[in-house]
Formats: C-alpha cells, sequence, structure tokens
C-alpha cells in the first residue's frame, strides 16, 4: 500500500491481540480459479450459489443459515470468478458505455475517454484512467482478444472470449455475458436459451413452478452520429420458449431521438407468492420532458405468463425529478422476496467532493402502478455518511445488503478516486429476521470489521475486503480482497488494523484476488471486534526533553473499485 509507514508499541499489539482473540463472525476464503487461459493479474469474487430459506417452515436454528449450529464447509456454495489480464476498457456488464452514455459517444478515441473523466468524475487523474482504459479497448476491438474469464467451483471455466458472471443459477450454472470472439460481442449466457440476432445480456434467473426464468436485455440495431450501435430493451425468457418478452420503454420513449438511443435492462428477478407475480428490476429508458431519454431506475411488474410487463419508475433517484437534474442514471440492481429493492444513482452534482454513485433502497408494494410510484430512499448515517459513494450490489431474503462504500471522504473532485470497502448492511424493513440481524447489532459494518478475530499470525489478516458482489440467504458473501505478499509468498498485514501495513513496504505487495466470506458457526454479536487504526509515533529531540505527536488517521479504504 502507499501509506505511511505505522508501528504499535510492543505493549499495544499485545494489548490487542489479546483483547480480539478468536472474535470474527467470518472465515475469509480465497478462490483460486483453475483451467485459464490467459496471464491473469486480477480475480474477482462476482456471485455465489444461490440458497432460498423458507421462513414458514425453518426452524428458528434453519433461519440462521450458516450462523447455525451446521456449519458450512468451504465447498457448501460454489462462488464465480472473474479474472482480468489488464483493467477493462468498458463494462463488460454494462448496456451503454460507462452505464450512461446513451449516444455511445465516449467510445471514439481517447480524447473521449478523457471527456468522461473530467466531465463526469473530474479526477486529477484523468489523463492515466482514460490511457489505461483505452489501451485495452483499442485491442478489444479484435473480438478475439481475450481479457476476461471466468469460472465457478465445481463446474470449471465458462465461455471462451471475454466471459462475465453476473449470477449463479440454482443449477450452478453461469448466467452473464459471452462474446462469440468474431461477430456478437455480447451473447446472453444462461441455461435457458434466448434468441437474439444481436446483443444480448442475461443477469439473474428464478425458478417458479418448476420452470426456470431468465431475465437481461436485448438489443436491436440502431445507427447514430457516432457509429453502428444498439438499443436494449428489458427482456424475461424461460425454458419453455427461447423467444424473450420485451418491455417497452416509458412514455413518448422512442427508439432513437437526436443521437440518444433509447435502453433498458432488467437486473434482478423475484417472485411475490401473494399476488402470484413476477416482478424484476433494473432501468428504463424515460422521456421525461427532455431529448436524453433519461436511464432511470425501474421496477418491472411482470404477469407470470408473460403476458404483460409493466415498468415503473423509482421515484426519487430519477434523472429528471421537476426539472432538478441531479444525477445522469439511475438503476436498480437488486429485489428479494419481500419486494424489497437496492440500487445506486450516479451524481451529475458533485456533492462534498465527489460524483460517484449514491445507494438508495425502495419498498414496492401490489398497490404500486403507474400513478403510485414506488418511492427511492438514499442510505444515510454510519458507514453512508454524507457524500458517500458507493454500489449496491445484491440483498438476500433477509433484507442484508452488500456491496462496496467510499472507507474515506478525501476530495475526488480534482483529486483521485477515494479507497474503498466492502459492506454489509441488515436493513430493517419487511421481511428482516431479527434473530439474523441482531448478529451485526442491527447496523452497517464494514465487512473487514466482521472479519477481524485478532490474530495477526492468522488466515484472515491476510485480507483486506475492497468489494461484496452477492450474498445467498445462508449468509455466505462473494467478494474481492486485497491480499498481502512478500516476494510471492502469502503473509499477513503488520497489524490487525484497518490502516495495516503489508510487511511495513519491506518487499511487501498487495494482489487482486477472488473470497468468499463463510459465516462461522454459533457466531454472535460478541465475536464482533472492530479494528483500530494504527497511530504513528512521532520523536522530536530538541532542549531539554523530546516530544510525542500522534496523529489519527481518518476512514481508510483500499485502493480501487470493482465496477
Amino acid at each position: 500500500m502507499s501509506c505511511t509507514k505505522f508501528k504499535l508499541t510492543t505493549v499495544a499489539a499485545l494489548v490487542l491481540a489479546a483483547t480480539q482473540a478468536n472474535a470474527a463472525i467470518y472465515d475469509v476464503v480465497e478462490v483460486t480459479p483453475t483451467g485459464l487461459t490467459t496471464q491473469a493479474t486480477e480475480y474477482f469474487g462476482v456471485a455465489v450459489k444461490p440458497e432460498d430459506i423458507d421462513k414458514t417452515t425453518a426452524t428458528p436454528d434453519e433461519l440462521l443459515g450458516c450462523f447455525g449450529s451446521a456449519s458450512c464447509s468451504e465447498s457448501t456454495y460454489p462462488i464465480a470468478v472473474e479474472s482480468r489480464v489488464t483493467l477493462e476498457g468498458v463494462s463488460y456488464r454494462e448496456e451503454v458505455p460507462f452505464a450512461m452514455d446513451n449516444r455511445f459517444y465516449y467510445l471514439e478515441d481517447y480524447d473521449n475517454f478523457e471527456d468522461y473523466c473530467v466531465g463526469l468524475l473530474e479526477y486529477s487523474t484523468c489523463e492515466g484512467w482514460s490511457s489505461q482504459r483505452w489501451n485495452t479497448w483499442q485491442l478489444e476491438q479484435d473480438m478475439s482478444h481475450v481479457n476476461a474469464e471466468a469460472f465457478i467451483e465445481g463446474v470449471g471455466k465458462v465461455g471462451n472470449f471475454n466471459t462475465i458472471i453476473n449470477s449463479i443459477d440454482e443449477l450452478s450454472q453461469p448466467v452473464g455475458v459471452n462474446s462469440d470472439g468474431s461477430n456478437v460481442r455480447n451473447n446472453a449466457l444462461a441455461t435457458a436459451a434466448v434468441t437474439a440476432t444481436t446483443e444480448s445480456r442475461a443477469w439473474d434467473s428464478i425458478v417458479v413452478d418448476g420452470k426456470l426464468f431468465n431475465v437481461g436485455s436485448i438489443s436491436s440495431d440502431v445507427t447514430n452520429d457516432y457509429g453502428n450501435y444498439f438499443s436494449s430493451k428489458a427482456a424475461i425468457w424461460n425454458t419453455d420458449s427461447p423467444i424473450p418478452v420485451l418491455s417497452e420503454w416509458g412514455t413518448s420513449v422512442i427508439e432513437i431521438r437526436g443521437d440518444y438511443i433509447a435502453q433498458g435492462s432488467m437486473r434482478a428477478i423475484s417472485y411475490d407468492s401473494v399476488s402470484d407475480t413476477l416482478y424484476g428490476a433494473g432501468y428504463n429508458a424515460n422521456y421525461a420532458n427532455n431529448d436524453l431519454q433519461d436511464m432511470n431506475a425501474s421496477v418491472f411488474v411482470i404477469d407470470k405468463s408473460l403476458t404483460t410487463i409493466e415498468p415503473l419508475t423509482i421515484s426519487g433517484p430519477q434523472v429528471d425529478s421537476d426539472g432538478d437534474y441531479k444525477y445522469t442514471n439511475s438503476v436498480a440492481t437488486d429485489i428479494n422476496a419481500n419486494l424489497f429493492v437496492i440500487g445506486h444513482a450516479k451524481r451529475r452534482i458533485a456533492e462534498e467532493g465527489t460524483l460517484d454513485n449514491k445507494i438508495f433502497v425502495s419498498q414496492v408494494t401490489s398497490s404500486n402502478s403507474a400513478t403510485s410510484l414506488p418511492t427511492g430512499t438514499f442510505l444515510s448515517g454510519g458507514i453512508f455518511f454524507s457524500g458517500a459513494g458507493g454500489n449496491a450490489r445484491s440483498v438476500n431474503n433477509f433484507n442484508e445488503i452488500v456491496g462496496q462504500i467510499d472507507a474515506e471522504s478525501s476530495r475526488e473532485v480534482d483529486g483521485k478516486e477515494r479507497r474503498h470497502r466492502g459492506f454489509i448492511y441488515p436493513y430493517a424493513t419487511t421481511g428482516t429476521e431479527s434473530t439474523r440481524s441482531t448478529i451485526f447489532k442491527d447496523q452497517a459494518w464494514w465487512l473487514d470489521d466482521l472479519t477481524n478475530d485478532g490474530d495477526v499470525a492468522g488466515n484472515n489478516n491476510k485480507y483486506r475486503i475492497f468489494d461484496a458482489t452477492d450474498i445467498n440467504d445462508a449468509g455466505v458473501i462473494s467478494a474481492t480482497a486485497f491480499k498481502c505478499t512478500v516476494n510471492g509468498v502469502t503473509q499477513g498485514y503488520d497489524t490487525t488494523s484497518h490502516n495495516a501495513e503489508c510487511q511495513f513496504g519491506s518487499g511487501g505487495n498487495e494482489e487482486v484476488v477472488a473470497v468468499k466470506l463463510i459465516p462461522r458457526s454459533n457466531a454472535s454479536s460478541a465475536d464482533i471486534q472492530a479494528r483500530s487504526t494504527d497511530v504513528a509515533k512521532v520523536e522530536r529531540s530538541g532542549a531539554g526533553f523530546g516530544l510525542l505527536s500522534i496523529t489519527f488517521l481518518g476512514l481508510l479504504g483500499f485502493r480501487r473499485k470493482f465496477k
């Protein structure tokens, strides 16, 4: 890490170890894929096999999942891993570049990449930010170029050309995107096959009445002043038929208006047994009295027979709110069986020095309609400090949210990207189980606090979690971490603190690795010991005696963000 050298006194280190011994509620397990063909530099944990606990029939102990008396082994719930050789030019997941460029303007040349960074991120490091992405994007014009590979434990390597996995279905098969290496950059990858002639993506799946449904997006060819591109619609299909059912865009939206191309995507799917209705979450184009065809976080109400799909914009994080353009776009990233929705909106106006995403939640009800839209509420308090940027990744049926959040409040505008940490938040709303939420003291945590067992030489202290991407009802989390190595050998960080160095900078190096977090059996809130922050001892010699100056560091996280 490129941070100042820190050192605890021997006495302080001994006290810290004594007070934190055996404390932690998660074990960190690294997952290294096998059978990949590229020399990857980074590995990301991206999805975990689902586990849906029936709350109506489960015993109190079964409700606890892996936190209960029946401990879960490392192999109980496989995760999916992606590799990268270099930083990707443009996200392999998103329908449009940078999740908002529905003109496809920023793909044209290096200067356009820099335009995006300067105009919509405002880093002082935009030259380097742009160069890394532009260099990869040039290589990716040859679709046979492989930069991203995917792997699932117990299944092996998945796909051939720039494959990514958005989720794992109940058959332990991938749901994601795969290039054909020649003609189509993005093809839906799913157990239920889908018919598509151009771009398609699969995001999530669900089994209802023995039938597997997949959701994602299906695109059509569109040309604007910047080239030949795509217009996408949110889509759902099932094992009965490969023909997808497409959602329409919002009122007054047409496929292309000027250079702005309408877009939609369904990112998650859930089922409400009371109303016998499927609900999707994602984003959809909305005219909203301007020509930009805004990409707004949306819920999709779907008849189980797939005869009707009604898109509903989530009020609050939408781009145009009474003429107040606070956001460039917003997306609902997940929805659970309680119809609880999570998502994030990309800031257009800087807030406390950042233009990064802002996380929101929404509770959908069967009474929501075009005249009674669901409402989004932005998270605040605790680790969600005012101005915090983050990404909402996944929520299970116990309303336990995981994702990524800023771990420092330094200015990104005219500065550099903040450091980040993975988090979990047991949100209190319909369907929250108190025996689960009390394990977390009913509050949000950086996951690093929950992996701290006080053992400097232990396995958990080899890692610092900077992103959490998926969580199932058993409580198992897929995540990505920095791992401390010295001369290629895995070592622990110097202390158990948040800002501990990797071997005092003497031959130490941090690698990006995929991990899963497995709850410890019978863990409770008493096992949580928040990590401390190391302090520097500074001695100054002078007339008569030395003075000690103690500097406390703020909230430190880690170096990069997984997009």
